[in-house]
């Protein structure tokens, strides 16, 4: 039984929205009404208040708390590898193991929606993602701790036994343009030569603000480049020795603050580029500001009080392989920030390119890499006990996914209604 009235999803999104950047608010919204599923992704703290209501399981894992279907996505393993995996982990928080579960099946449930899909269609992919989920841990809770710990999905023999022509297809596609993304490519993209001939950041606001054209009160008060250095040598602090030896070979040049994703905008998320001795010596880091998860507020359970730290080491317990440059700091207005290579052979799956079989290979792809995720954030082998048997699992997750996929197009209804309306707030843009 739910405990309690629902709490109004628009009154939740104006409470977050409370202490994101202004100017980047409209934005938000505007990306939140393109779709269900486009609200759905940044709507997490809605689905977390409509879970936190419902019965659990009690077997808490490390949760990535955002896992929809395009927080999933390939990323170079520090021995550059392309791996597959979660790759978003704002709200990641410890929590009932079914909560990764339901938002990825809901989502699956939109998707498919989105591309027209019969309920029968919808139904055969959510069933087919939980149900993966359900059998891989299974073989993970047979499995000896270490070969589970560093168990890898072989991408070729899905691609090449399991996949339907058009997965098999658009996976090679978003593989290639995985391995072109990089400091040097977002370089080519973001960045133009100075009166000097260096390298600096484009001005294009709102979306991309130099640092160097806010006002100071934007920035404390302070110089850009010492607000930027006084997080650096926090951050160094979080990382390797190695690491940060590596680092410490780079000069910083510029900062920038940057708009991103659909969840995240309008919190204080940032690039900041560096250059070494050698010409191709360019890296470009993201610094992303942490909240709370969104998950805290319903469950009783420890997690770093730093944001930063939160993300950093749930990041590093889910994922096989992690980002050498994860790592975390607080700026001098004291937001707690976590540091990442940017667009470090990042790429994800396009919905839109998929059909019914592609989009449940996928499903299949995704239910298979949050068991490993879970499985070593949690019991793994009281999770395959608790399912049992993986079709039957699927069978009952299958409902409430549905529910949550109808909640999020009625909430959709909703947002869109009062934006029409004017219920927005004014987008106060900083003094360049």
């Amino acid at each position: 039984m739910n405990s309690g009235p629902r709490l109004d999803p628009l009154e939740l999104l104006r409470q977050q929205e409370a202490n994101r950047l202004p100017w980047l608010l409209p934005e938000r919204q505007r990306r939140m009404a393109e779709s269900p599923f486009a609200f759905f992704r940044g709507a997490a703290i809605v689905m977390a208040a409509d879970l936190g209501r419902e019965p659990h399981s009690g077997l808490m894992v490390q949760l990535c708390g955002d896992a929809h279907l395009l927080n999933f996505g390939f990323y170079g393993s520090p021995e550059r590898q392309l791996l597959f995996g979660i790759n978003d982990f704002d709200e990641t928080h410890p929590g009932p193991f079914e909560w990764d579960v339901l938002r990825l099946a809901a989502s699956f449930v939109l998707a498919a929606r989105s591309l027209g899909l019969s309920e029968k269609q919808q139904s055969r992919i959510c069933r087919r993602t939980v149900r993966a989920y359900g059998e891989a841990m299974a073989e993970f809770a047979a499995m000896a701790l270490m070969p589970m710990w560093v168990a890898r999905l072989p991408l070729e023999r899905l691609i090449d036994e399991r996949a339907s022509a058009n997965f098999r297809t658009h996976l090679s596609q978003v593989t290639e343009v995985a391995l072109h993304r990089d400091s040097r490519q977002a370089v080519r993209k973001l960045c133009e030569a100075d009166g000097r001939g260096a390298l600096r950041f484009r001005h294009q606001p709102p979306l991309i603000w130099r640092f160097d054209e806010l006002e100071p009160t934007w920035l404390a008060g302070m110089d850009w480049q010492d607000w930027s250095l006084t997080m650096l040598r926090s951050y160094m602090g979080s990382i390797s020795s190695a690491m940060q030896h590596l680092l410490g070979q780079y000069q910083f040049t510029d900062s920038a603050l940057k708009a991103v994703g659909v969840g995240s905008i309008g919190t204080r998320c940032g690039i900041t580029l560096f250059v070494g001795p050698h010409p191709d010596d360019i890296l470009v880091l993201q610094g992303k500001q942490a909240e709370p998860s969104v998950l805290a507020p319903f469950v009783n359970l420890p997690a770093p009080k730093h944001q930063g730290q939160r993300v950093v080491e749930g990041q590093r317990l889910l994922q096989t392989a992690s980002d050498a440059f994860l790592g975390w700091t607080t700026n001098p207005a004291g937001d707690h920030i976590y540091i990442r290579h940017f667009r470090d052979w990042k790429a994800s799956v396009d919905v839109a390119q998929l059909d019914g079989d592609g989009l449940k290979d996928y499903g299949w792809l995704c239910g298979w890499t949050l068991a490993k995720a879970h499985a070593r954030g949690g019991d793994r082998r009281a999770m395959a006990a608790h399912i049992d048997d993986p079709k039957h699992f699927a069978q009952g997750l299958l409902q409430q996914a549905v529910h949550h996929a109808d909640l999020a197009e009625a909430d959709h209804a909703s947002f869109v209604g009062a934006m029409s309306q004017g219920h927005e707030p004014g987008a106060e843009m900083p003094s360049a």
